[in-house]
């Protein structure tokens, strides 16, 4: 199992920089790049179909939010929806953007080569929980420390991982790649941040040291890293609409 595949997904990002983009907080150049370095190349060719859609959207809900999923944990999309099981499928996630008709959403599901499907829902989605950053913080923080009392009863120990609250530095160039629009608010990137670190501990652990003792307690913390993830995209985006 790609356990980075569990725990860090570029759609985050993506997100982000797509947000920024649609408010008229970043150039388009800039969010070329960024598109580039994530993978998501595909969403150059329907810039102009999401600035089109999006156009007049109004109210306080964020104009596009992130939606991931996991082991035992279906997408928060319609269910049996075209989007839905695109999204479960391809096992990467999905945007969900706002339509001027408020019953109407978008959903663009990544199809992990750079590639993008787009699917229009004309019945509503599920309600997202709409966690704030710090609720969303507060449950990341609390499963953290729960499962390392955990792994810490259980005598776990590793001269590579001498505790299980500490991260391997290798890893933080690769989740800090290709970094966020200057425009996003700092509890959102505060998140992400804790959001990165949790899932550097998992990885580290579970992959590059190859070993598994412990994987009963690190693998339930894989939910609450994709609800900040997605809580902290949810935030930003939404704080972009009041910027402008």
């Amino acid at each position: 199992m790609d356990i980075r595949a569990e725990v860090w997904s570029p759609l985050q990002n993506t997100a982000v920089w797509l947000g920024a983009w649609l408010h008229g907080l970043t150039p388009t150049d800039d969010l070329v790049d960024a598109l580039l370095d994530l993978g998501g190349s595909g969403l150059t060719d329907v810039l102009r179909d999401l600035r089109q859609v999006t156009r007049g959207v109004a109210g306080e809900e964020p104009v596009l939010r992130l939606v991931l999923s996991g082991p035992g944990e279906a997408p928060a999309l319609r269910a049996g929806s075209a989007g839905a099981e695109a999204a479960s499928v391809s096992g990467v996630g999905a945007l969900v953007v706002r339509d001027r008709d408020p019953l109407t959403s978008h959903i663009l599901v990544p199809d992990g080569d750079g590639d993008w499907q787009w699917f229009t829902d004309d019945l509503p989605q599920p309600a997202p929980a709409w966690l704030s950053p710090g609720e969303a913080d507060q449950l990341l923080t609390r499963a953290t420390e729960e499962a390392a009392r955990m792994v810490e009863a259980s005598g776990y120990r590793t001269d590579a991982l001498s505790s299980p609250r500490l991260t391997v530095g290798t890893l933080s160039d690769f989740y800090d790649t290709p970094g966020l629009p200057g425009a996003v608010p700092p509890r959102a990137a505060k998140l992400f941040a804790r959001a990165d670190r949790v899932a550097a501990i998992v990885e580290t652990v579970t992959q590059r040291l190859d070993d598994h003792r412990i994987d009963p307690q690190l693998l339930g913390l894989w939910r609450h890293i994709r609800a900040a993830r997605m809580a902290g995209v949810a935030y930003a985006v939404r704080e972009f609409g009041r910027l402008t």
